[in-house]
């Protein structure tokens, strides 16, 4: 299931309920709760409302609006759209279909511009870089809603030569995180420059996070854009 999608069902399940989206509602979310709150459901509530109002000029946001509870206190579904139907000349049917369509430019918003909190991060620790090798240990961790494929490490030759990098990974995880780990060496086999191109798609860009022992024999240059971070390795020359 996509965010999009695990939104989309949160925020159905909510509006079919007597009190729609509450605190309470929303600490019972997981997608909604992260991706809005940082895991607070009170935060992520705020963030809903202010979704509502800054996307108050789509009707169809409107409509959503009314019937999961921000603009109507009806105690059900049904009485919401009611008074959606009321203030805007719509019955059931359309206010309903109004509705729907709102829930769904809701998901497709929070999954595609919202989604800092549930972005995957990346971490990568340079071990040791030398004139030898270059040893690297890389940490994966994405919520499990989000859809990812296993990271693609590549190491680079000067002249753009590339193998694929194999690495053991060692999964581990909870009812809310996947987390996935491996180490691994890279002979430099004296190599004045080579780069190492870690790949990481899925349905979100990630966060890439490079630590640095403070003492190596090598430069390291670190480049990032969207899916892709590259590590040049630049051995230092002998004075």
């Amino acid at each position: 299931m996509s965010l999009e999608e695990a939104v989309k069902s949160e925020l159905l399940r909510m509006r079919k309920t007597q009190d729609g989206v509450t605190v309470g509602a929303l600490a019972r979310t997981e997608a909604l709760r992260q991706v809005l709150g940082g895991g607070d459901p009170r935060l992520a509530y705020n963030g809903l409302k202010h979704i509502m109002i800054v996307k108050s000029d789509s009707l169809a946001v409107v409509a959503a609006s009314y019937s999961l509870g921000f603009a109507s206190d009806a105690p059900s579904h049904l009485g919401r759209l009611d008074d959606f139907g009321t203030e805007y000349g719509y019955d059931q049917r359309q206010a309903r279909r109004h509705s729907d369509k709102g829930v769904v430019e809701l998901a497709r918003h929070i999954g595609s511009e919202w989604t800092l909190e549930a972005s995957p991060v990346l971490d990568v620790h340079i071990l040791r870089a030398d004139e030898e090798v270059l040893e690297v240990y890389v940490r994966a961790e994405r919520l499990r809603f989000i859809d990812m494929r296993e990271p693609l490490i590549e190491a680079v030759e000067a002249s753009g030569a590339r193998a694929v990098v194999t690495c053991d990974w060692r999964e581990a995880g909870d009812d809310q995180f996947i987390r996935a780990a491996s180490n691994f060496l890279i002979s430099l086999d004296d190599a004045t420059q080579r780069a190492l191109s870690i790949r990481w798609q899925g349905e979100i860009w990630p966060r890439f996070a490079v630590s640095v022992p403070p003492i190596t024999k090598a430069d390291l240059g670190i480049e990032a854009l969207g899916c892709r971070l590259q590590l040049v390795v630049a051995l230092r020359q002998a004075v």
